[in-house]
């Protein structure tokens, strides 16, 4: 597999835009969350990508490419002044991977990525591997919010409204010029309430200015169509992690993909929420770099420990 493209990509996770160099390693593709950015993946760049005396201690041979979506990083602008040109759909933001899908080759040609994805970028990482199955030797998804399994679904029609109820939220405050007020309820419901408050200035402001393509995320989410039937015929490896202390939607949603995805492995995290990728960063590449090691069988449960640390004011990595 060689990977040469001249696109501008976080391939550094955040720290400095560059173009992605030829390689032969097996290329692992890393998608954020909403009002994040490819940053939230510097501990499993660091990980799979290790240098010096932690070369001998970790997993190596894998090359990180973290793609900043529509109107985060230095993704393509999809909203200009809070409008967009056209409703965001999964789709164009699965055409953002499409072109490393297709130097990486396929799978039977042995090529293919390994995807990663978190709440919004988790959403879009299915949709490319449920796209491009061929590309794709590897699937891993952090609580990934797929609205439409729920809306698909009659027995999940509590947890429905309440996405429902979270989104005409935001938009009510929005049409009333209440940018805080929105960014404060999305932080708020998948983070714990209170940590809008504890948030410091800056990264507040950061989330404000996110809220325009965010809406467009909820109505990416719930247009999405046929994506049970779509899911259900998905045979790529899959490991499915949720956290311990998510919200109500994200839990139904990991029940969902339970049944869908029944091949799958399925693993809910002790002490972690819905952004457990960005407060146990290290703890949640721990277990994604585990499963890069074998993605052809179930890996074996790792240990984790009870009480993992935890670091509230770290829940939202927006720049």
């Amino acid at each position: 597999m060689i990977i040469h493209t001249s696109r501008p990509l976080w391939s550094a996770c955040g720290e400095a835009p560059r173009v992605a160099h030829a390689t032969t390693r097996p290329l692992v593709i890393a998608l954020h969350a909403s009002a994040s950015s490819a940053r939230q993946w510097r501990a499993l760049a660091a990980r799979l990508e290790p240098q010096g005396a932690a070369a001998s201690r970790t997993v190596t041979g894998y090359r990180v490419i973290a793609v900043d979506l529509h109107d985060h990083g230095v993704g393509p602008a999809w909203t200009v002044g809070g409008a967009s040109r056209a409703p965001l759909t999964l789709e164009d933001e699965a055409a953002l991977v499409a072109p490393l899908l297709a130097e990486a080759g396929r799978v039977s040609d042995g090529g293919g990525v390994h995807l990663v994805g978190h709440s919004y970028g988790g959403a879009v990482a299915l949709k490319v591997a449920c796209q491009h199955p061929q590309h794709v030797r590897s699937l891993v998804l952090y609580e990934p919010v797929a609205f439409r399994l729920l809306m698909d679904d009659p027995a999940s029609h509590a947890e429905t409204q309440e996405a429902l109820a979270v989104t005409a939220q935001m938009q009510t405050r929005l049409e009333r010029d209440d940018v805080a007020g929105a960014a404060q309820h999305f932080v708020d419901y998948w983070s714990g309430s209170g940590t809008w408050q504890a948030m410091p200035a800056g990264a507040r402001a950061a989330v404000e200015a996110h809220m325009p393509i965010v809406m467009q995320h909820f109505g990416a989410l719930f247009n999405e169509r046929q994506q049970v039937a779509a899911v259900s015929r998905l045979a790529v490896p899959t490991l499915v992690l949720s956290g311990e202390r998510t919200v109500a939607t994200a839990r139904r949603i990991a029940k969902r993909l339970r049944t869908l995805l029944a091949n799958a492995v399925h693993e809910a995290l002790p002490g972690l929420g819905h952004m457990g990728p960005v407060t146990h960063a290290e703890f949640v590449a721990e277990r994604i770099a585990a499963h890069l090691q074998a993605p052809a069988r179930a890996p074996d449960p790792m240990p984790f420990p009870s009480s993992p640390v935890h670091r509230p004011r770290d829940l939202l990595t927006a720049h």
